[in-house]
């Protein structure tokens, strides 16, 4: 073949008649075509009728070319609208293996009839059932490895534990202190004009006081921890089950629940009250700045008259609360993370979860814990 010389579409390509109804051969080598063969063309050069049947060789190809398996799977899907059959024979392997792919699996080829209000509420429900029982269960492996932790038994890496507790207290260090001095400071400015009106400024450290320890510094450091912590543990065990590590290590029998999730719910149960206690200090500390600066409120004044309103009962509480919210975010990240699919995507997906699910949650343990204290009057 000269240089430069290609073979034309017709050339490889032929449809003959037999008694068993048309033959389309293919022969050559497809990749030298200036361009490839119509489907439609040689779709009208066949002589069929309905409910017929079309017989393509590919014996004489000199090779398995991509357009191979794109000309045979449009001839295929042109003559399946009008119910022909398409017999496919002596193709390359590599040129059958793509056409496969391209073809469409059974559930796309056949929607299937759309289930009733009733079967989509069942399997809502089961669906919601399956969940509350991995959750107990979840909850209740927790509980009874704790013992096997505190004594060493428990089949986890005190490296990987004191780097865990590392990323969780230390590191997260920064973030706390800013977002909780920023919240001790607006409570101080919101409650300092409000109680200015009214001359009642001297009471502004009960207020910024008790909030703090109760509510605020507890519920935001929560909030940094599930956006901070809580993404890295869903995201890091999901991109584990997607890389089949978490399945390696059932195989060399290793609990990922025991190796995995335990460690993490250990530290984070433990940073979590030493960072409310810090966080809870420094809040304190912006609002008696403020004090300050907008009432003139001398800081050791500030000090004294928190000292009169507040008691050991408001921290404990506080300190409560972070440790219920610590393990809230260690179980939820963990039980969403060894439960992610299997690809890319459910990474995001199970970080984005562990948020949002951890963010109700803790709106939903602070109004229980709410109601609880002003029903016992503390």
């Amino acid at each position: 073949m000269a240089l430069g010389a290609r073979t034309t579409p017709s050339a490889l390509v032929g449809v003959e008649t037999a008694a068993g109804g048309p033959i389309v051969r293919l022969t050559g080598d497809w990749g030298e075509a200036r361009r490839p063969p119509s489907a439609n063309a040689i779709a009208e050069r066949l002589e069929v009728d309905a409910q017929g049947r079309v017989t393509l060789d590919g014996s004489e190809l000199a090779n398995g070319h991509p357009r191979v398996a794109a000309f045979v799977h449009a001839l295929h899907e042109i003559l399946a609208a009008d119910d022909i059959a398409l017999d496919v024979q002596h193709l390359p392997a590599d040129v059958s293996a793509l056409i496969s792919l391209a073809s469409p699996t059974p559930s796309q080829k056949t929607g299937g009839q759309r289930p009733g209000p009733l079967a989509r509420l069942g399997r809502r429900a089961g669906a919601q059932a399956r969940v509350a029982r991995n959750t107990a269960n979840l909850v209740g492996h927790a509980m009874a490895l704790t013992p096997a932790l505190l004594s060493g038994r428990a089949q986890t890496r005190w490296r990987d534990f004191v780097e865990l507790v590392r990323e969780t207290g230390a590191a997260s260090l920064p973030v706390v202190t800013v977002v909780n001095i920023l919240i001790g400071a607006v409570l101080g400015f919101i409650g300092a004009v409000q109680l200015q009106t009214f001359g009642a400024g001297m009471y502004l450290a009960d207020l910024v006081g008790i909030a703090s320890a109760r509510e605020m510094a507890a519920i935001m450091t929560a909030f940094i921890m599930a956006g901070r912590i809580g993404a890295t543990f869903a995201a890091h065990l999901a991109t584990m089950e997607s890389n089949e590590e978490i399945d390696a290590l059932r195989m060399i029998g290793v609990s990922p629940f025991e190796f995995l999730a335990l460690p993490r719910l250990a530290a984070l149960t433990l940073m979590m009250p030493l960072l409310f206690l810090y966080g809870a200090t420094l809040a304190i500390a912006g609002g008696m700045i403020v004090a300050h600066i907008v009432l003139g409120t001398p800081p050791a004044a500030f000090v004294e008259r928190l000292q009169d309103a507040m008691g050991l009962t408001d921290f404990i509480i506080g300190f409560i609360k972070s440790i219920a919210f610590g393990v809230l975010i260690a179980l939820t990240s963990c039980y969403i993370g060894l439960n992610a699919g299997r690809n890319a995507a459910e990474v995001g997906r199970a970080a984005t979860r562990t948020v949002v699910v951890c963010i109700i949650g803790i709106i939903s343990i602070d109004a229980v814990a709410a109601l609880c204290t002003n029903a016992l009057g503390i």
